[in-house]
């Protein structure tokens, strides 16, 4: 499996695990400096793509309608432990973001249910880009799409982070 840049990490490991790591070196009188500066900037992903969100719109997304698409932590799975698309969410809807989220693999989640990939809304963002998650039709309907994971950067019309 590949690994590349994107909205954050999830799971039940890799965002756990380094930061015990890290712990158990200080604790024999090391340094984990590398691992350490990897989880700062994994952990600060979520708000590094709320602010691009926020730029996208000219600082102000109160109202505007954004579908999350994929919840779950990573690529063609419905685990959604420790998702960074859950912190995004957070942030959105603290700026006033009408959020909504489809997930194929997920059906509920954060007690809400999962929405149809195509609708009306302002922008969408791709947080986990399932193999199977055909967007040529959403592309073809205008809407904005804002790509995190960097499956998309090639089409014409999608924003990759």
């Amino acid at each position: 499996m590949g690994f590349h840049p994107s909205a954050g990490v999830g799971g039940h490991c890799i965002p756990i695990d380094p930061s015990y790591l890290a712990w158990s070196a200080e604790q024999a009188g090391g340094t984990a400096k590398f691992i350490n500066l990897a989880n700062e900037v994994n952990l600060g992903m979520p708000e590094f793509v709320v602010d691009r969100v926020l730029k996208l719109f000219g600082g102000a997304i109160s109202k505007r309608a954004i579908r999350v698409i994929g919840v779950a932590y990573k690529p063609n799975v419905s685990d959604t432990r420790e998702t960074p698309a859950q912190n995004i969410v957070s942030m959105l809807r603290a700026h006033g973001a009408q959020v909504t989220w489809h997930d194929p693999y997920v059906g509920t989640w954060l007690g809400e249910t999962s929405h149809p990939l195509i609708g009306e809304y302002d922008l969408g963002l791709i947080v986990t880009a399932h193999s199977d998650m055909q967007l040529s039709s959403l592309i073809d309907s205008g809407v904005l799409l804002f790509d995190t994971t960097g499956m998309y950067r090639h089409l014409a019309g999608v924003i990759a982070l």
